[in-house]
């Protein structure tokens, strides 16, 4: 829609490059915040979010190299050219996750030993934002365009090309659930029962929620039969998602018991 944000001498602004930037940065603020209210180490949480940013990079460039391997498989060294553009969202994604892992497996040799389930809480927040203002920088940009046709939801919008036309309004649905989710983590950031609810429980819903939002996409893709590699992946993460959900929630209840168990034991 507003490809250009603005113009200074002869360089041009885009508007998707500002966003993701200030996106990221905010993100990264308010990993800060969460590292000193859920860990009481901002500096540490900070850390982990640059070195996920880093990660994300490298997983997004490999996914989307793979995804376009007969192009880069005739010039490998433009695999490298990655101030060429071209990064997969769920590369990324995996690649951040990596780095969390990598990250906790550390922590966990520390003095204050920090689970991945903790870590991934305070990922949470900054992340959810962080979705928000990348669905926002597609819609300027033209990316992740949906398909063409006509009826409520439609909008006159440009593909990745410029080229406009009456499509399903992807990006903005996509802007307005990543808010939702959001703002409904934020409202319920004080709540969550044990660590890790607050990671699964987003991973679950967000990506759910993208399952279903991939039949209004109108750029190619990869197909395996009827769907988009994407929901395939989608439906790999919030299956993994819940499978995890229960696991942690039979363990807090598992030591929620013993404890009670000790309790009543002194008590005798």
């Amino acid at each position: 829609m507003y490809p250009i944000l603005f113009t200074i001498g002869k360089w041009n602004i885009p508007t998707y490059t500002v966003l993701l930037d200030l996106g990221l940065i905010l993100g990264l603020v308010l990993t800060y915040f969460e590292g000193k209210r859920l860990l009481g180490r901002g500096e540490l949480a900070l850390e982990l979010g640059l070195w996920t940013v880093v990660g994300g990079i490298v997983g997004g460039r490999i996914g989307f190299v793979l995804a376009n391997w007969g192009v880069f498989s005739e010039d490998w060294s433009r695999a490298l050219r990655i101030w060429e553009g071209g990064l997969s969202f769920y590369g990324a994604f995996l690649g951040g996750l990596l780095v969390i892992a990598i990250f906790a497996l550390f922590q966990r040799q520390a003095e204050q030993p920090i689970s991945f389930w903790e870590l991934g809480d305070v990922m949470t927040l900054g992340l959810a934002l962080g979705m928000a203002f990348g669905w926002a920088a597609c819609l300027m940009r033209g990316c992740g365009y949906g398909a063409v046709g006509e009826g409520l939801g439609y909008w006159i919008l440009p593909d990745l090309n410029g080229v406009e036309a009456p499509r399903f309004a992807t990006q903005a649905v996509g802007l307005a659930y990543a808010l939702v989710l959001f703002t409904g983590f934020w409202l319920l950031r004080t709540y969550w029962p044990f660590p890790g609810a607050a990671f699964l429980m987003f991973v679950l819903l967000y990506f759910t929620g993208m399952f279903f939002l991939e039949f209004t996409r109108g750029d190619e893709a990869i197909h395996l039969g009827p769907w988009r590699l994407a929901q395939v992946i989608d439906l790999v993460l919030v299956l993994a998602a819940a499978v995890g959900l229960v696991v942690l929630w039979w363990r807090a209840w598992l030591d929620e018991e013993a404890a009670e168990g000790e309790e009543l034991a002194v008590q005798a």
